[in-house]
Order: structure tokens, then sequence, then C-alpha cells
């Protein structure tokens, strides 16, 4: 696989939560082309995907969002982007209290919202976020062998 060039396909949808599982599937599809865990990929591009809905667009429709699926000689790129309300970039630095910690003899205690990132940050090699003239991009890259 060295030698081989980096292919992308780019796939846009509304922002419309009933469009992530589509994209979700459609990744999961495409990562059959790459040595990696496709139903880990598949959930980390349908969190990063609902939250681009969620809180980019604050869950309204009309908008666009944009994932491109490319592969590389050794690893596989996932970016979403779309044009609405800036992410925080400090979110992907902390650390604090993990989402998974909770106590399981007391269901108040596990949290209803919030895991999404900390998913993707344990399942991607590298996850990163731009903001280039309003446009977001969120890129997560995983090592390929």
């Amino acid at each position: 696989m060295k030698n081989m060039r980096r292919k992308s396909i780019k796939l846009i949808i509304e922002s419309n939560l009933e469009n992530v599982a589509l994209v979700a599937r459609a990744v999961k599809s495409l990562c059959a082309l790459v040595p990696v865990e496709s139903s880990r990929i598949e959930l980390c591009i349908a969190e990063a995907v609902t939250n681009s809905i969620e809180h980019a667009y604050g869950s309204e429709e009309g908008h666009h969002v944009e994932v491109v699926f490319t592969i590389g000689w050794d690893e596989l790129i996932l970016s979403v982007y779309d044009t609405g309300i800036p992410m925080d970039p400090k979110l992907l630095g902390e650390k604090g209290p993990s989402s998974f910690l909770f106590n399981a003899d007391d269901l108040e205690s596990v949290p209803r919202r919030g895991r999404g990132l900390a998913i993707i940050k344990e399942v991607m090699d590298n996850v990163t976020y731009t903001l280039d003239k309003g446009r977001n991009c969120f890129t997560m890259t995983k090592k390929i062998s």
C-alpha cells in the first residue's frame, strides 16, 4: 500500500439527524477497503456528524454537513465540515473526568450526554479541529497497517 496515492470520496448530507445513519453506513462500507475496525470508525463518524448537526447547527435543518473519507498509504482520514457555530477547540485538549467513569449502581450518575468526543478521542489516533473562513473542519485520523 506504500505506493498508493490518496483517494477521497465526499459525502454531503442535509443537517437532519435522520441522515446520520446514512453517512455512517456509507463510511462503514468504505472501511472495507482498509484494515480497520469498521464498526468503531462508523461510531466515530456518527458521533462527529451528530455533533455537527446538534452543536454547530443547533439541530436546525436546511444546512449541509460534508464528510470527506480519505485513504492514504498508512492512514484513514475522516473530515467533517460545516458552517455552523464554531467548536471550542479547548474541548479536544481537555482531560477532565472521563465520561466513562460512573457508579453502575447509581443510574443517575450515568452521563446522558458528552461521551461522543471521548469515544472519538479513544478510538482515533489523532483528532483536530480548525476554523477557516467560517468553515469548521473536524478531522479524525486512524493509522492503518
